[in-house]
């Protein structure tokens, strides 16, 4: 018995030295130095460059290589099989001249001699954006405003100033929305210092954004909802279906929902707020019962109606004693169909939907909300919870 043991063990120990040793080699044998790619043609794109070629008609030519500086001094490659004609080369933040070596590469892994191509960029998508982001006052922080006109993924880093002035970060966030608003909120109505830097997946960065002079952001405080309540006029829609209540949408607790009967749309409710506020915003808070891809699908509501009043309505809940400020509609910000999100549009989701009332706007006690149509076109709406942000009349 112990002979065959050590049969076994000396049998392992030499399978184990000879994995070892083993001479690791092409897989296919030399042929030579492969042929040069011919007939190169240089394409400027926004931040890069796509380069077209013929490849030399060798059969044992693998890929091509292009071996490249970017503007930040980084050096990369890019590499393409034979079954194309084409690379592109992205990541530059400059409009200056550069050079490519393009390289054909054959199945024993040897390197052609090198082709150089000269090409100059058109503006990068990152530059293009930092030329459009304005910072504004708003209602209890600042707005943060741009134009992503290539959608590229950018990195946003937002800052604003601690007690002692020094400059926080106070969210980061990557998006490739191409009209995009961002705020950041809880600050007090005094001056303040805000600021933005962006960057690409490139390492690319610009320097610090900042307004053209110190922000006051505009006084807001969350308007008291053990205040508000449902008030049912005539030709509203009741949110007390599939055993939920309307008040669910005023308790705080984004786990209860009102919830519409089918057939319901458009679906007006009325909200006595229980002060007299000049409104800066309402908040609305969808329904996320069976994952968070459903924040945009189902019932939940998509575009809406305002309108508000000072003094009590009637019953009968004639428009005609209303008035309409605005209209608003739920962005997705990827973009992406159905139950399909990314961090940012759950990120999104999460904080409400955000939408600011006019400005100059009179003060008001009454508000009513009409869900006009839903994110999968549903007869029935649902929403979690609805929040007002303003400044109450004393």
């Amino acid at each position: 018995m112990k002979n065959v043991i050590f049969y076994l063990v000396f049998c392992s120990f030499l399978s184990l030295v000879s994995c070892v040793e083993k001479e690791l080699t092409p897989i296919s044998k030399s042929k030579g130095k492969p042929g040069v790619v011919t007939n190169v043609e240089a394409e400027p794109l926004a931040g890069g460059v796509k380069l077209t070629y013929l490849i030399p008609k060798t059969e044992d030519i693998l890929a091509v290589k292009a071996v490249y500086t970017l503007s930040n001094g980084k050096e990369a490659e890019t590499v393409c099989s034979y079954y194309d004609n084409s690379l592109t080369l992205l990541g530059y933040y400059d409009q200056k001249e550069h050079t490519a070596r393009l390289f054909t590469v054959n199945r024993a892994q040897e390197l052609s001699d090198p082709v150089t191509v000269r090409f100059t960029p058109l503006e990068s998508p990152l530059s293009k954006l930092i030329k459009t982001v304005h910072i504004t006052s708003d209602f209890g922080g600042a707005s943060f405003t741009w134009v992503n006109e290539d959608r590229a993924p950018i990195t946003f880093e937002l800052f604003a100033q601690d007690s002692i002035g020094q400059m926080l970060t106070r969210s980061v966030f990557i998006s490739d929305t191409r009209n995009a608003v961002r705020t950041l909120r809880g600050f007090k109505s005094v001056p303040w210092r805000f600021a933005a830097i962006a960057s690409d997946r490139f390492g690319n960065r610009s320097d610090s954004i900042f307004p053209p002079s110190i922000i006051t952001p505009l006084f807001e405080e969350r308007l008291d909802k053990s205040k508000m309540k449902l008030i049912i006029l005539n030709n509203d829609v009741s949110f007390s279906e599939h055993q939920s209540a309307g008040e669910n949408m005023l308790d705080d607790d984004k786990s209860t929902v009102g919830h519409t009967q089918s057939n319901t749309l458009p679906a007006p409710f009325t909200i006595d707020l229980g002060v007299t506020a000049y409104l800066s915003r309402i908040v609305i808070f969808n329904r996320n019962t069976w994952g968070d891809g459903n924040y945009y699908n189902w019932g939940n509501p998509k575009t809406m109606t305002i309108w508000v009043r000072s003094d009590l309505p009637s019953f009968s809940g004639d428009w005609n004693e209303w008035t309409k400020v605005m209209d608003v509609q739920e962005i997705k910000p990827s973009g992406s169909p159905g139950t399909n999100y990314t961090d940012e549009d759950l990120s999104y989701a999460l904080k409400g939907f955000d939408f600011s009332f006019p400005s100059g706007m009179s003060p008001v006690r009454y508000v009513r909300v009409v869900v006009n149509s839903t994110w999968e076109n549903t007869t029935f709406t649902h929403i979690a919870e609805v929040d007002f942000y303003g400044d109450v009349l004393k």
